[in-house]
């Protein structure tokens, strides 16, 4: 669970409002209507999130109950977090990245499942490569090796940013979804790549809602699971009293066609 696992010490940040409008969110046809967003008008400069490699996590995500009527061949967005450096490592004060936009590659899998069936597997998935960034070089305005962020006069360990997937197979995703993210992290750059999560108290829900206040992983952690969870290993909604604390949610966004 998040708070569980954000007090044992797995890689999480808080976030604060900076800048960066996402454009992605009606990505596609100029008929893609926004039918979930949990993405801020205004990018922070990072959120709190969860590594995937630091949780030994192989699939992360949350549940959405979509808003509108458009359906058909969804976008995803996801707003990643970023704690990997060219050079050096973001937690021992040496962090360098000289050219942030420079670069890693990752191939990324969405994968979007009915929520009532869960069971039965995903109704779609897409697989696709993404050329994702370097966290910023540490500053020496900042302490802990953290970079600054010049909008909004803050020190931060990771860098956020999205990116988009459309699953242009998909003719109708459910209403109610479980849409999950995954990709390899047990090598490289990609071991300080998180998935940025949010809370309901930072108000970034604006359109469609979030049907249970739990995220969906499939870990060999138990620290991801509630207490006593017998299900660790397999994907499935961490419910039940003492879960995630804070009820953390993915940042991400969903938009599809009518």
């Amino acid at each position: 669970m998040v708070g569980g696992t954000k007090r044992r010490g797995a890689m999480f940040v808080i976030a604060v409002l900076a800048a960066g409008v996402i454009s992605a969110l009606a990505a596609g046809a100029a008929s893609a209507e926004v039918v979930y967003n949990n993405i801020p008008s205004s990018l922070p400069g990072n959120f709190a999130s969860i590594g995937l490699a630091a949780t030994s996590t192989t699939e992360f995500g949350g549940e959405v109950e979509l808003a509108g009527t458009a359906r058909k061949s969804p976008t995803v967005t996801v707003v990643m977090s970023s704690w990997s450096c060219q050079s050096g490592n973001w937690n021992e004060d040496n962090c360098l990245s000289s050219k942030p936009s420079k670069g890693f590659r990752v191939p990324v899998t969405v994968r979007v499942y009915a929520a009532a069936e869960l069971s039965e597997g995903p109704v779609a998935e897409k697989t696709k490569t993404f050329k994702m960034s370097y966290r910023p070089s540490a500053s020496s305005k900042c302490s802990g090796g953290t970079w600054y962020d010049e909008t909004s006069k803050e020190c931060f360990n990771g860098y956020a940013f999205p990116i988009s997937i459309k699953l242009s197979k998909l003719k109708k995703m459910p209403q109610k979804a479980v849409v999950t993210i995954s990709y390899p992290h047990s090598s490289g750059p990609a071991e300080s790549l998180n998935v940025s999560v949010s809370e309901p108290a930072e108000h970034t829900l604006s359109v469609g809602t979030d049907p249970v206040e739990e995220w969906f992983a499939n870990s060999t952690n138990a620290e991801m699971y509630c207490p006593k969870a017998t299900d660790v290993g397999t994907l499935g909604s961490e419910q039940g009293v003492g879960c995630q604390g804070e009820n953390y949610q993915p940042v991400f966004a969903i938009s599809a066609e009518a």
